[in-house]
C-alpha cells in the first residue's frame, strides 16, 4: 500500500510539474502576443481592368496572417500606381535604363523589408556594378509591379497598362506553379477571407478553343502521365489508402516524362500557338466586389482598411504547432507517408472526373493539365511580343521546382516544357529553382516556414539570379559578396 503510494505521490508531482510548465508556457506566451499582434489589412481595391491592385499612397504594417506576428512585421508602404515600389518618373532620362519586375506577392515581397525585396536588391546590384570612369556613367531604376495573388494573364495586363509607359529594357515575369492555374481560377482569396460565403468572379481569365488545344495535347503527349493516375485510382480501390510505390520508383517516372518533352515538339506547339487567338473573359463579379469590400470596410473595420487581429489562446496555437511539428518528425522515420501524401495529392488534382472515359478530361475543380499550360505559353507569347513593342526583352523566372505544391511530377513537366518554350522563342530565361533547391539542400531555408513565401535569404537569391542572367548579356560587373 506504502509503494502505490509513493508511486502515486510522484505521478502527482509530475503531473504538477507539467501543469506548471505548461502554465509558464502560456502566460509567456500570451503575454508575447499581447506585446506582438498581428494585422489584418484590406491592402487591395478592385480593379475593373486588373481584377484588383494595391491601394494607392497606402501605408500598412504587414505581419503575414498568423494570428499574431511570429515571423516578421514590414511596413508597406505603396506608390501613387498602387505598387510597393518608390515613386517613379515616366520623363526617360539618357542615362537612365529602366527594368521592371512583374508577377506576384513573390515580387510584391511584404515578408521582407523595402530594401531586402528583389527589386531593390537588383537596383542596387547594377547601380554598386556600374563603372564610375564612363563619361556617362549609366543608372538603373528597377521597378516593382507585383500585385499579390496574381496569375501570368494579369501580368500581362500589367504589363499593357503600366509598365511599357517605362518602356524597360529588360521585363523579368517570376512564375511559380500556383501561377499557372490562376489562369483558370475565378476568384482571389480576398473576397473569401471578407466572407467565407462569398467566392466572387473577380479575376479576368483568358481562354482559347477546346478544338485547337486538343490538337496540342496530341503532340504533347502526356498520355502516360494521366494513365499513370488511373493506376494509381485503381490501385487505391484494390488496396486502400496504401499506393505501393517507393521514392526510387517516383523519381525514374518523373526523369522518363521529362525526357518525353522534347524540343522538337515544343517548336510544333510555338508554331501551332501563333495562329491560334488568345480570349479574355471577366471580372464579371466586379460590381458585387466593389459592394462587399465597402461594407467590409464599413462594418467590421470601423470605415479603415487595417486592424488587429483578434487574440486567441496562445497555449492551443502552441499544442497544435507540437502536433504538426510531431506529424512532420513522424514522415521523417517513414518517408512512404511522404509518398502516400504526394499520390493523394496528385489524383485529387490531376485524374480526370469519375466515369468519364477521356484521359484528359480534368476535374470540376481543376481543368486539364495540359490545357491550362497551353493557355499560359500562349499569353506568354503575347506578352513577349508586346514587350519587344516597346523595345524592351521577357525574361522568364522559373521557381516551379522549387514552390511545389500540386505534386513534383507535373511541377518538373512545367519546368522543362517553360524551358524548352523560352529557348524556341527567344525568351530569357532563368531557372531560379535550381539556386533555391541547392540552398534548401545545404538547409539553408529560403522561405519563412509558415508564411512560405521567400525570407530575406530567397529574395537575395531572386535578386542574384536576375543580376547574373544581366551580367551573361554584358550588364553590370561582378558582385562582392
Amino acid at each position: 500500500m506504502k509503494k502505490i503510494k509513493n508511486i502515486f505521490k510522484i505521478l502527482s508531482a509530475q503531473a504538477l510539474t507539467v501543469l506548471v510548465i505548461l502554465l509558464v508556457i502560456a502566460l509567456v506566451g500570451q503575454t508575447y502576443t499581447f506585446l506582438n499582434p498581428s494585422y489584418e489589412n484590406i491592402d487591395v481595391i478592385p480593379d475593373r481592368q486588373l481584377g484588383w491592385k494595391f491601394k494607392p499612397n497606402s501605408i500598412f504594417t504587414y505581419t503575414g496572417v498568423h494570428w499574431y506576428k511570429n515571423e516578421f512585421k514590414t511596413q508597406i508602404k505603396t506608390n501613387s500606381l498602387g505598387f510597393r515600389d518608390k515613386e517613379r518618373n515616366f520623363f526617360k532620362k539618357k542615362d537612365l535604363i529602366n527594368v521592371a519586375v512583374i508577377g506576384d506577392s513573390f515580387v510584391v515581397a511584404r515578408e521582407v523589408p523595402f530594401d531586402k525585396t528583389p527589386s531593390q536588391l537588383l537596383e542596387r546590384y547594377l547601380n554598386e556594378s556600374n563603372p564610375g570612369g564612363l563619361s556617362v556613367r549609366k543608372k538603373y531604376e528597377v521597378l516593382n509591379f507585383g500585385i499579390t495573388g496574381f496569375g501570368i494573364q494579369q501580368s500581362l495586363l500589367t504589363n499593357r497598362i503600366y509598365v511599357k509607359d517605362f518602356a524597360p529594357k529588360y521585363v523579368f515575369l517570376f512564375i511559380f506553379e500556383d501561377t499557372f492555374w490562376r489562369a483558370v481560377s475565378i476568384s482571389h482569396a480576398i473576397t473569401s477571407t471578407m466572407n467565407q460565403n462569398q467566392k466572387l468572379n473577380i479575376r479576368p481569365t483568358f481562354d482559347m478553343l477546346a478544338d485547337n488545344l486538343q490538337e496540342l495535347i496530341q503532340i504533347l503527349n502526356f498520355k502516360e502521365f494521366h494513365q499513370y493516375l488511373v493506376e494509381l485510382e485503381k490501385n487505391k480501390l484494390d488496396l486502400g489508402k496504401n499506393f505501393h510505390f517507393s521514392e526510387e520508383e517516383y523519381l525514374e517516372f518523373i526523369l522518363k516524362q521529362r525526357s518525353l518533352v522534347t524540343r522538337g515538339k515544343i517548336a510544333q506547339i510555338s508554331e501551332k500557338l501563333k495562329s491560334m487567338e488568345l480570349r479574355s473573359y471577366g471580372p464579371y463579379d466586379f460590381n458585387k466586389f466593389v459592394t462587399l469590400q465597402n461594407q467590409v470596410v464599413n462594418s467590421k473595420f470601423d470605415g479603415r482598411r487595417t486592424r488587429v487581429r483578434e487574440q486567441k489562446l496562445f497555449i492551443l496555437g502552441f499544442w497544435s504547432k507540437l502536433l504538426s511539428d510531431f506529424q512532420i518528425l513522424k514522415k521523417s522515420f517513414r518517408p512512404e507517408l511522404i509518398m502516400q501524401n504526394e499520390m493523394e495529392k496528385l489524383l485529387s488534382i490531376y485524374s480526370p472526373e469519375k466515369g468519364s472515359q477521356d484521359l484528359f478530361s480534368g476535374s470540376v475543380n481543376f481543368p486539364n493539365f495540359e490545357k491550362t499550360l497551353f493557355i499560359n505559353l500562349k499569353t506568354i507569347e503575347v506578352m513577349r511580343n508586346d514587350v519587344e513593342s516597346y523595345g524592351g526583352n521577357l525574361v522568364i523566372v522559373d521557381a516551379i521546382s522549387n514552390r511545389i505544391q500540386k505534386g513534383r511530377l507535373p511541377a518538373n513537366l512545367l519546368s522543362r516544357v517553360l524551358e524548352y518554350y523560352c529557348i524556341e522563342n527567344k525568351i530569357g530565361y532563368i531557372p531560379l529553382y535550381e539556386d533555391l533547391n541547392i540552398e534548401n539542400s545545404n538547409d539553408n531555408k529560403t522561405s519563412w516556414a509558415f508564411d512560405g513565401h521567400f525570407n530575406e535569404l530567397g529574395t537575395q537569391i531572386f535578386a542574384e539570379s536576375m543580376y547574373r542572367w544581366l551580367q551573361s548579356k554584358g550588364v553590370g560587373a561582378s558582385l562582392n559578396n
